[in-house]
């Protein structure tokens, strides 16, 4: 293990977030390639990225992103334009990089080899730049004011970019921007307390920004005499002034409009120098007499950017980052202690009714109420936002479309929507597939939108809503649709029987295993996972997905995915002396029939529900279940893929919520169960796989 290795997987979690920013922030660009405050992002971005490589001593990693750090670099001067070839040949980086942390993962070592092209690239791009400077530019004179000894010296050694990058947001938002330098009397003894203190006041009114010392060592008291402050707020520096001059044991301030060519000094800056090397710096020192001059406003000249419409408190994020990282295993384990508590809690109300034990009825309330709650609050802490997966796709979108000579948009909407993070995990796949194949199949070429009345750019819209338990995703592009008699004809090729099929039930055989109507497997939607893939997954988290398509208008996909899949609310039944659970979210309704209103076609048996003949699922001759029949059944209706099904019962037991334990691989395989489940007075209760049921029952 080398000395790295307990530092690896946050740097692995830090350096997935910062690439995918990169990526997000990249395909704005291109969009917006004269925002100032994006470029400035970007950078400080890679910036970062570039230190933790080289924290870790990954030279390969720190190369190439130090070489692209000096394209956006570029970018910021305007030396280099950004154009597509230019933010293509950023996005051949980033994946680069991505690649190497995947290397990295899986502790391979990175060569340098693998990275000479692109550098080779870059520096041709960057190489072409300094030619066109050289040949511009002419030599300036730099004129620097250098501070002399022992005086109060308004200035910052270092400032991050993204310090810049808050100020020039926050002045777009008519806050001020003030560099603040104090010197406490020499003999203070509190200089901890006196710079807190003075702090505290100061944020009264506004933000700061930074500081020099840090806080923790101005708490603590660790520093000389001065200390320096970046301030953002709206008052006036008159104010700002007034407000500092309220503290005592002050022997001196400054207040000073932030100005990014003088305010940062740099290090050397700092230490006296002899009196015949410096130059003399104008300054004012602050008592009751010179305030006025000490605080004179100095206008800001800042650059204007196109789109600077960040928030105005945006600076807040550096210092209020509320969130923690957690290990998913520890969430399950908490997770599944909260399982263990809410089937406990079950069996103690099973008993209190049973026993009719009034004493401990108040307690078990309690009880109750907090199990939910703490239920509750693991559930929302497992709860993932749906952006995590949808954040790749508009740059996978760009480069697809650029690869096949389409124009098309891609709509995304509600990706704030939450799922729990299993499920979001397992989304990308068939999610990928999905868009694949509506930018490979659904989108026509330009040209041939515009012969069918079309506008030449299609329009993908990516969605995402909460509808009760469930959450939608869907997936609409309006391209060439799913035409029923291409897919009809290529189903009798391959010796898939179609009679009797409407042109519907046609479009739903691209569900079928194997089944294609691709004339050429291209190297976008041909990459080995087929539809029938993407609905097995769908299945396998709880889900069900639709399809909607009409020729040359366009292709709808409906998924419907379980907002979480460990505590369910189900309706228990019994069938025989057996009892079941079936999810409650696919219900729609439950009917008494009687056993005379079953009608027997050729091949099912039907009922007569809302007008349409429904098949009847016979769970007792399903499961193997014996029961003694009545006459009368309690038939579950459910609705799965659009069609109705009756799921017939002998007894309804009723609501309950259930916690879903995992079953054995064998019982999965007959494909009958989803889970099991602990029921309150101990015994086990399987929950029916309705999906899979009804599925193998339309087969």
């Amino acid at each position: 293990m080398d000395d790295n290795s307990i530092y690896r997987t946050l740097f692995f979690e830090e350096t997935d977030d910062h690439l995918q920013q990169l990526n997000d922030n990249v395909l704005e660009l291109e969009s917006n390639p004269n925002d100032a405050s994006l470029l400035n992002e970007i950078f400080r971005s890679a910036h970062t990225l570039k230190g933790m490589a080289a924290t870790m001593g990954y030279d390969v990693m720190t190369e190439l992103t130090h070489k692209m750090e000096n394209i956006f670099e570029k970018f910021k001067e305007g030396s280099v334009d950004v154009t597509s070839s230019s933010i293509s040949l950023v996005f051949r980086c980033l994946d680069k990089l991505s690649s190497l942390v995947e290397d990295l993962r899986e502790e391979k070592e990175l060569t340098h080899e693998s990275i000479e092209g692109l550098l080779a690239e870059l520096n041709i791009v960057e190489q072409g730049s300094i030619q066109e400077s050289t040949q511009e530019s002419e030599p300036t004179d730099v004129v620097v004011d250098v501070p002399q000894a022992n005086d109060l010296v308004v200035g910052f050694r270092q400032l991050e970019d993204s310090d810049l990058h808050v100020i020039k947001s926050a002045i777009n938002d008519d806050y001020q921007s003030y560099s603040i330098s104090v010197r406490l009397e020499e003999d203070s003894l509190l200089k901890g307390p006196r710079a807190f203190l003075i702090m505290e006041k100061l944020e009264q009114e506004g933000d700061i920004l930074h500081t020099e010392p840090t806080t923790e060592a101005l708490e603590e008291g660790d520093f000389d005499s001065d200390f320096h402050v970046i301030y953002l707020t709206k008052n006036e520096s008159e104010r700002v002034l007034e407000n500092l001059m309220g503290n005592s044991e002050v022997e001196e301030v400054k207040v000073e409009h932030f100005d990014e060519t003088r305010h940062i000094l740099g290090a050397q800056l700092f230490e006296p120098l002899p009196v015949e090397d410096v130059e003399i710096v104008q300054v004012a020192t602050v008592d009751e007499e010179t305030v006025e001059k000490a605080v004179e406003p100095t206008v800001v000249n800042e650059p204007k950017t196109e789109t600077t419409n960040k928030p105005a408190q945006q600076h807040h994020n550096n210092n209020n980052n509320q969130s923690i990282r957690v290990d998913l295993s520890r969430l399950d384990l908490f997770l599944n202690l909260v399982s263990e508590l809410v089937v406990y809690r079950n069996q103690l109300e099973e008993v209190s009714t049973r026993a009719n034990i009034a004493d401990i009825k108040e307690s078990l309330e309690q009880v109750s109420r907090l199990t939910s709650e703490l239920q509750d609050l693991v559930l929302k802490i497992r709860m993932q936002q749906v952006k995590v997966v949808f954040s790749r796709f508009p740059r996978m979108v760009r480069d697809l479309s650029n690869e096949l000579n389409k124009e098309m948009d891609l709509i995304i909407t509600g990706e704030e929507t939450e799922l729990d993070k299993t499920v979001v995990s397992e989304l990308s796949e068939p999610l990928v597939h999905l868009l694949r194949n509506s930018v490979d199949h659904g989108i026509e070429l330009p040209e041939e939108r515009e012969r069918l009345g079309k506008e030449r750019k299609g329009t993908i819209r990516l969605s995402a809503f909460q509808e009760g338990n469930q959450v939608m995703i869907t997936i609409e592009d309006d391209g060439k649709g799913l035409d029923p008699a291409v897919i009809g004809a290529s189903a009798e090729r391959k010796g898939i029987s179609i009679d009797g099929l409407n042109d519907e039930e046609i479009q739903q055989l691209i569900f079928h295993p194997g089944f294609s109507t691709a004339k050429e497997v291209t190297n976008i939607s041909g990459r080995g996972v087929g539809m029938d893939v993407v609905k097995s997954k769908i299945t396998s988290l709880g889900g069900t997905i639709e399809l909607r398509s009409q020729v040359n208008v366009g292709t709808l996909f409906i998924i419907k995915l379980p907002l979480t899949l460990s505590i369910i609310e189900a309706l228990m039944v019994r069938i025989g002396n057996e009892n079941f659970a079936i999810p409650l979210d696919i219900v729609e309704r439950v009917v008494m029939i009687r056993e005379a209103e079953i009608e027997e076609t050729l091949n099912e048996e039907v009922y007569e529900f809302q007008g349409e003949m429904i098949p009847i699922i016979r769970t007792n001759e399903l499961l193997g279940v014996e029961t003694n029949h009545t006459g009368k059944h309690y038939a579950i209706i459910v609705n799965i893929d659009q069609r109705y099904y009756g799921i017939l019962s002998d007894e309804l037991i009723g609501q309950q919520e259930i916690v879903i334990k995992k079953i054995d691989n064998i019982l999965q395989q007959i494909r009958k169960y989803q889970g099991a489940t602990i029921l309150g007075d101990g015994s086990i209760a399987l929950i029916l796989d309705i999906n899979a049921i009804c599925h193998d029952q339309r087969k």
